[in-house]
């Protein structure tokens, strides 16, 4: 009884095995991104001299690319779109993402989404400085009225 028992857990192991190794590889990376599998960004920080408005792109690829925009001094983003959804998030400071009629707080805690083709832009609070990262899903083209 013991011998069956412990055939039954050999089994049990076994089969439990050959499963792991029926479980599909990974997925290649996709053929449209053409930089390295993975990478290192370096991230702005606000309280650097520099331009009032500074827009540095860290990462542009077929179906990404991240930005990094820099508002000192209560500088604002003006008003623009992008074909792609957006996401935009504080790394520093605090400031107001106007969406059409839609005011939405920005601050390190919350992330804002936009779809495709929605016109926006970015007011800082105060005089401060708001540093910004924005993930474009995609590439398309952006349009500054």
């Amino acid at each position: 009884m013991t011998l069956l028992s412990n055939n039954n857990s050999l089994f049990a192991i076994a089969a439990a095995s050959l499963l792991g190794c029926a479980t599909p590889p990974l997925p290649a990376r996709s053929a449209s991104t053409v930089g390295p599998a993975s990478r290192v960004v370096d991230l702005p920080v606000g309280k650097s001299a520099g331009l009032p408005r500074e827009v540095r792109v860290l990462v542009d690829e077929p179906v990404l690319k991240l930005a990094s925009i820099v508002l000192r001094g209560g500088t604002p983003l003006p008003k623009h779109q992008s074909g792609v959804p957006v996401t935009i998030i504080a790394l520093e400071g605090t400031g107001t993402v106007v969406a059409g009629e839609q005011r939405i707080h920005l601050d390190a805690t919350h992330a804002v989404f936009l779809a495709p083709n929605v016109p926006h832009s970015v007011e800082p609070d105060a005089a401060g400085d708001l540093v910004l990262l924005v993930h474009h899903l995609g590439r398309a083209e952006e349009h500054h009225p």
